[in-house]
């Protein structure tokens, strides 16, 4: 072979390599097809087929059992990239028992579940501690997870892209920290993570968010997409390091701080002591339950902490509109009724007591993540959508 071919063909391949990788970017498209992908548990679950909402060219190629606390991924590829996709919540009670079991454990640590130890690192840093529950979420979930990347790594597959939604983007945040954390020797230096988490609560105390913002935000490996009208990414509770419960009424006289931010931040800093043992105590009860679910646990002690703070790379998405339903519809064909409830000028009843209200979860769902993304960054898309809602949220 010639060296200008031997050249090209080396080009090509190298080429074809760096195109496979994910960017260290926000990417738009890319963010859109992982919260679309996001979507595929909840229309297995209402319809019994994800074949609407995902993206064209993602080939769905494996699908985990159910692990630990009612955990499940799926695995997917589109051209040499890989997305692990994480559930979400269940209905279960032992699925929202790792949401709750919310006190700290050191991020580096031994986690006995039966008779196989669990050794992780989820930060460098001695002083950084995470949440207990979603810690051993990807203690139940490693061993599977290490097992398919290496098969996947034998097809010639390094690039991966996680992502989930709600406890699954926690668990995704957590799992970038601790495959980026393996040893050497544990998988290959190829490969690349990058993680797209959506609507996911707070994982680790402030030291472990800044370790955690350095190394995988500012590099832009992880992005975190929130809806700002969603309660959930403000979980678990916490108390911060600042005193904002006096900064907050300053605030408040300057009519640029929210009520009920402020409030919760004083309560929390007069009674930081007695929340952090209440969640502690909580938790000790809670992991009692769960050892009766899946076998014996032997969890690291507790930080006293319960300082969780947001990761970074926060991309704030639209509230999702609720659409107007009326509460009795026989008003509409009752000529006295109308004559009495006046309408605005866009049509709707000027008595808002008319509708129902807004379900308190609905800011939340996966769908309304993925519509509200659309509207903001790709409206043309959105405005193409059969379905701006699902009727199943309402």
């Amino acid at each position: 072979m010639k060296k200008s071919a031997l050249l090209n063909l080396i080009l090509f391949f190298l080429s074809s390599s760096l195109l496979a990788q994910p960017e260290k970017e926000f990417n738009k498209e890319e963010a859109r097809d992982m919260i679309a992908l996001c979507n595929s548990f909840c229309f297995l679950e209402l319809y019994g087929t994800d074949s609407t909402i995902i993206p064209k060219g993602y080939v769905k190629t494996y699908t985990s059992d159910v692990l630990g606390m009612d955990n499940i991924y799926q695995i997917y590829q589109k051209d040499n990239i890989a997305i692990i996709n994480l559930r979400g919540s269940t209905s279960k009670k032992i699925s929202w028992m790792e949401n709750i079991y919310s006190a700290m454990i050191p991020a580096k640590g031994v986690i006995k579940i039966q008779n196989e130890k669990f050794k992780y690192v989820f930060a460098k840093n001695n002083n950084t501690a995470v949440h207990a529950g979603y810690a051993l979420g990807v203690a139940f979930l490693h061993e599977d997870l290490l097992l398919q990347i290496k098969k996947l790594n034998k097809k010639g597959v390094y690039s991966f892209l996680l992502t989930g939604h709600s406890q699954g983007g926690a668990l995704a945040n957590m799992l970038l920290a601790y495959l980026e954390n393996l040893p050497q020797n544990k998988l290959s230096s190829r490969n690349t993570f990058k993680c797209y988490s959506y609507a996911a609560p707070m994982i680790g105390n402030k030291t472990f968010t800044d370790e955690y913002n350095e190394r995988f935000c500012k590099t832009n490996m992880s992005f975190n997409i929130v809806n700002p009208a969603d309660l959930v990414p403000t979980l678990p509770l916490n108390y911060k390091e600042s005193n904002s419960f006096s900064q907050g009424l300053k605030s408040l006289l300057l009519e640029d701080a929210s009520l009920g931010e402020k409030f919760k931040d004083g309560i929390f800093l007069l009674f930081d002591k007695n929340l952090g043992s209440a969640v502690r105590k909580l938790s000790t009860s809670v992991v009692k339950q769960i050892s009766k679910e899946v076998g014996a646990l032997t969890m690291p002690p507790y930080v006293d902490d319960i300082n969780y703070n947001k990761l970074g790379n926060r991309i704030e998405i639209f509230k999702s509109e609720y659409p107007r339903i009326l509460k009795d519809s026989t008003i509409l064909q009752n000529a006295s009724l109308l004559a009495i409830y006046p309408k605005a000028s866009n049509g709707h009843f000027v008595n808002k007591e008319l509708y129902k209200k807004e379900p308190m979860v609905y800011q939340h769902k996966t769908y309304n993540y993925y519509t509200s993304f659309l509207l903001k960054f790709l409206p043309a898309e959105y405005e193409l959508l059969e379905k701006k809602y699902l009727k199943e949220n309402l």
